[in-house]
């Protein structure tokens, strides 16, 4: 079993701060992961829509996930750039991102993820550079978020 499964079996979120966002991940494969959350009044902006940061954060947590998927067991990952466009204003309840893998790289990738409201309209699409970071630049990050990978592993797992 994967870190990645491995920590989808302790929490939903995947992550402090998903639990804090309320973030359900639904799916993890490699180059794509699909994340949800109810919006309520703790997301919202002054005029009562929910905060360009909230929707951000979902789309840049599902990146994330497809690329940490998507890395070898020798390579970690991070964020180059990102932005987001939003399309129309999210008012609350329910909203899902999917992210894909547009352009596998060596070492840059491009991403792109869409977030939906309840009713299904596109609310905000967002892209991102992720890098893959290996040898010594990626030590002492192999560890999601304390959690091993199984012991049956034969050898450790780095994401």
């Amino acid at each position: 079993m994967s870190q990645l499964d491995a920590l989808r079996r302790k929490d939903a979120a995947m992550m402090p701060l998903g639990t804090l966002m309320g973030f359900e991940v639904e799916s993890v494969e490699p180059g794509a992961a699909n994340v949800k959350m109810i919006c309520d009044q703790r997301h919202q902006n002054v005029f009562g829509y929910t905060h360009g940061g909230t929707i951000f954060t979902l789309a840049d947590t599902a990146i994330g996930l497809a690329h940490i998927a998507s890395l070898s067991p020798e390579e970690t990952g991070t964020t180059v750039e990102s932005k987001i466009n939003y399309l129309r204003p999210a008012l609350g309840g329910l909203l899902r991102s999917e992210a894909r893998c547009v352009k596998r790289g060596q070492n840059l990738s491009f991403f792109e993820c869409d977030v939906f409201d309840e009713r299904d309209r596109l609310i905000a699409r967002a892209n991102a550079t992720m890098m893959a970071i290996r040898d010594e630049r990626s030590a002492g990050r192999d560890v999601l978020h304390k959690v091993e990978a199984e012991p049956s592993s034969r050898k450790k797992e780095v994401l």
